[in-house]
């Protein structure tokens, strides 16, 4: 779904008909944009859904009763003109008086922006904390249908651009509260140096070594495991139950 303000009031372009109801719509649009009347919800040529927001009778050369003409938040077009198409993958346009054909005026939303406004929106949600149910409600305020609202938001958690959008807006907070990946290194390393129990020793030393790699069991690499100042407790269950005193254990996958 894609939105564009024309005078404090905003006019939707949906993706599909369940989109369309699921933010409270009733009224029956029309197959085709060529056959809407002013007001009227109608199909583009892709399958999406905006509104015939005026519809009127404008001169045009060589033609003595002139031509049809229909605004939508896609753009302004002749209705007999068939080459003339309103095409929902293209987005709204930023000047919707402009003829189609001519899209020097517009942002494409396949191309020019890999997120629109509201799916930016979702995503700082996210990023802030919110679950994606109460980001997409926040979102999405017209939204009415909650299995919709549930389906919708899921999906827009798998889109790789609301992933990395929500990574980089985590990181940005962080930063903003002085929590640097360096940071985060140096208090493990504080509290592997510094703890006086030897659980929270072997707990940071495990979450440094996975930021290390050293536990990727994804790729053959070089695994170290120090066990040294571990009780002798602690040794005998990482041996499966033989006491030892190994001070250090090394492997190396084979190729």
């Amino acid at each position: 779904m894609d939105f564009k303000t024309i005078k404090d009031i905003p006019h939707y372009l949906f993706d599909n008909i369940d989109e369309y109801r699921a933010f409270g719509n009733e009224q029956e649009v029309k197959p085709s944009w060529r056959v809407g009347d002013e007001g009227d919800w109608v199909y583009t040529d892709d399958g999406y859904i905006c509104q015939i927001l005026k519809k009127s009778n404008v001169k045009h050369p060589g033609y003595k009763d002139g031509r049809t003409m229909v605004r939508t938040v896609c753009g302004s077009f002749i209705v007999e003109q068939k080459t003339h198409k309103i095409l929902g993958e293209d987005g709204v346009v930023e000047n919707i008086y402009t003829f189609s054909g001519n899209y020097n005026a517009t942002y494409s939303r396949a191309k020019d922006r890999k997120l629109n406004n509201r799916e930016f929106l979702f995503a700082r949600y996210v990023a802030c904390g919110e679950d994606s149910i109460k980001a997409y409600k926040k979102a999405y305020p017209a939204a009415v249908n909650e299995d919709y609202i549930k389906q919708k938001s899921s999906f827009l958690l798998k889109k790789e651009e609301i992933r990395s959008m929500v990574k980089e807006e985590i990181k940005k907070i962080l930063q903003d509260e002085g929590v640097t990946p360096e940071w985060i290194i140096a208090k493990y390393r504080d509290i592997a140096d510094l703890s006086d129990r030897d659980t929270d020793k072997l707990r940071s030393l495990e979450s440094l070594s996975k930021i290390a790699g050293l536990f990727d069991t994804e790729k053959k690499q070089e695994q170290l495991t120090v066990f040294q100042g571990f009780t002798p407790k602690q040794l005998e269950a990482l041996q499966g139950g033989k006491e030892t005193n190994v001070l250090a254990h090394a492997e190396k996958d084979e190729e």
